[in-house]
């Protein structure tokens, strides 16, 4: 049977700006992203195990999910709200309802107060009990079933009278004393001897059993989480790259990743067979992801759609072609190599020859595509003038109820799956219309077990999640046109829930946005666009859009026109175009040369049901029509 989904992550994303110094105090601001848009749910009574190697995240996923952190974007859902967004008296109530049990007991556990005044704190910051002696009772029925007995021996001792083992307990203690509905274990049992982690593994199966509490628990052991776990996330630089019961996942573990996790534990076993999977390299660093699938750097069953990009092409250029050398034919021709993502950049030399370059790749892709996946992955190779750009400025425009409404339905069919059994809004959101200035959403038919478990209506779950939605991306996403919305009501007779819009102004940055992904689907997408392999990676500084294109300079004088023309007439039907302000050819201090090579453009796989588990791979993925 199955059972009522507690929590629900939706898109979590946590981003930590790095600090710059003075001198690159103009620079672009760079982010480790220690989590990277991850969703999965949390079921009652449920022990969920996030495991994976140090620095792929898990840890900052607990925090998100208990708030000690805010995320970047995206959602944790509990009791059908989003916590980022609550405030005030129901802040304080969802703290109650979760509670963390943290790695390290010596660090946790204050050494200046007794465990009694540790496990009673929470209980008076949150007003429960209403006498001192109803509060010692609380507490040591939290430390009889922490394990600790007689619980009245421990009320009066300090932390250093205390065994690791025994400190772990007062840990869980302090979390169960005031009754969560969710516990967050971080590694609670990696400080502790070989010899008591089975006693508190134990004890946590055993209050799951009494209580029905979820657990998240995070480890980097697979072997513990195998004896503790219901279901298994491989976490890996920030994403889950597979999800699924735990025996499916290690008995028949899909992933590379998660392939080369299962086969470091040890076998106790000295006459059994037990080959490792190889993989290569360090992790990569979390400011500067690999693109497509992350893992494809390390991966030894990487092909050419798993993701190769233009710093591939530097390293073999440099480490094993050696064009830095003067013994090397292309030296003369070959300058500053620059990566963008999947494209590479190559200056050519005063008195160089960018065919020569051309000519030189295109015999090298042809000579080694079928020995290595990169030289597969590998579209073109084009000249191009690299001290020119085009920029196209942007300023704030002023749209109407109408574009406003618009704006709130394409963002929420965008982000919001709805329609999924994982989304928390599934069964209450049924479908989304726009009639002018209003979106209308219905709603579904009351439901007597989900009102009872989030003490709500429908009705009022879908005004709630929307009047959050609304404010949510007004706040954090620079949607400053979302100030249009006026009013967010409910009808229950009619089952609908109806968003009023009004005027607003868009601002320049975002308008700016808009008019690079209408440049994007214009010019640079599908087959269906002809100058799609003339567009170079565009740059949105700003309310600024730097434009690069390949060929001639013939070419690079059209552009700018051509933009300035075309956007004049998408600006008859769509508001957004209206804040296109000027169209500028600049001349940079750039190298007037280039040579510009093209790779697969890949996006990260998705998350794909193989075999009973959730998979992110592209050995999985099936392959693109065409």
């Amino acid at each position: 049977m199955s059972r009522e989904v507690v929590v629900k992550i939706h898109g979590l994303k946590k981003y930590f700006e790095i600090r710059k110094g003075f001198l690159n105090i103009f620079a672009a601001p760079a982010y480790v992203k220690a989590v990277d848009n991850i969703d999965f749910e949390l079921r009652a009574g449920e022990i969920l195990g996030l495991v994976g190697e140090s620095g792929c995240g898990k840890t900052t996923t607990g925090r998100l999910m208990t708030r000690l952190d805010n995320p970047t974007s995206g959602s944790v859902f509990f009791m059908g709200r989003d916590i980022s967004l609550l405030e005030g008296e129901d802040l304080k109530i969802f703290r109650r309802n979760i509670q963390m049990v943290f790695q390290d007991p010596y660090e946790s556990l204050s050494p200046r107060t007794t465990v009694l005044q540790t496990i009673m704190e929470p209980l008076m910051n949150h007003n429960i009990g209403e006498t001192f002696e109803e509060r010692i009772e609380m507490v040591v029925k939290a430390l009889e079933d922490a394990g600790l007995a007689p619980a009245r021996e421990y009320l009066d001792r300090f932390p250093h009278e205390l065994s690791g083992g025994q400190r772990q307990r007062v840990s869980i203690a302090r979390a169960l004393v005031i009754n969560p509905k969710i516990i967050i274990a971080d590694e609670p049992v990696s400080m502790l001897d070989v010899s008591i982690r089975a006693g508190v593994l134990n004890l946590m199966l055993d209050l799951r059993d009494k209580y029905m509490i979820p657990y998240v628990f995070i480890t980097h052991d697979i072997a513990v989480a195998r004896y503790i776990s219901d279901r298994l996330a491989v976490m890996y630089l920030g994403k889950i790259v597979e999800l699924g019961e735990t025996d499916s996942v290690v008995f028949e573990p899909k992933h590379p990743y998660t392939q080369a996790l299962i086969s470091a534990v040890p076998v106790p076993d000295p006459e059994q067979k037990h080959g490792r999977a190889k993989i290569a390299g360090e992790i990569p660093s979390a400011i500067d992801l690999p693109l497509g699938c992350r893992f494809r750097p390390r991966c030894p069953q990487a092909f050419e759609r798993c993701g190769w990009q233009a710093r591939d092409l530097v390293d073999w250029l440099l480490e094993e072609e050696r064009v830095a050398e003067e013994s090397h034919p292309m030296f003369k021709h070959i300058g500053p190599l620059r990566p963008e993502g999947f494209v590479l950049t190559i200056s050519i030399k005063q008195g160089g020859d960018p065919k020569a370059v051309k000519d030189w790749l295109e015999a090298k892709r042809a000579e080694l595509k079928e020995s290595r996946a990169m030289f597969r992955a590998m579209l073109t190779a084009d000249d191009t003038l690299g001290d020119r750009e085009v920029r196209v400025n942007c300023s704030s425009v002023s749209v109407g109820g109408e574009v406003v409404a618009r704006e709130v339905m394409e963002l929420l069919k965008e982000s919001v799956d709805f329609k999924a059994r994982a989304h928390p809004m599934y069964g209450t959101i049924l479908d989304v219309t726009q009639a002018d200035s209003y979106i209308v959403i219905k709603v579904g038919e009351e439901d007597a077990e989900a009102q009872a478990a989030i003490g709500k209506t429908r009705i009022e779950s879908a005004v709630g999640y929307m009047q959050d939605f609304v404010k949510y991306h007004r706040r954090k996403s620079g949607y400053t046109e979302f100030t249009g919305v006026k009013a967010i009501t409910g009808d229950a007779e009619a089952r609908t829930v109806t968003i009023e819009c009004g005027s607003a102004k868009m601002a320049a940055k975002r308008v700016a946005k808009e008019v690079a992904q209408i440049i994007e689907h214009d010019f640079m997408q599908g087959p269906g666009s002809t100058v799609r392999e003339t567009f170079l990676p565009l740059v949105v500084r700003g309310s600024t859009i730097v434009v690069r294109i390949t060929g001639s300079e013939r070419r690079w004088d059209e552009l700018a026109a051509f933009l300035k023309k075309h956007f004049d007439k998408k600006a008859e039907k769509l508001p957004v175009a209206k804040g296109v302000s000027s169209v500028t050819l600049r001349q940079t201090k750039s190298d007037r040369d280039i040579v510009a090579v093209r790779f697969l453009l890949v996006e990260e796989p998705p998350l794909v049901d193989v075999g009973g588990h959730l998979v992110a791979c592209y050995l999985y993925v099936p392959r693109p029509a065409g």
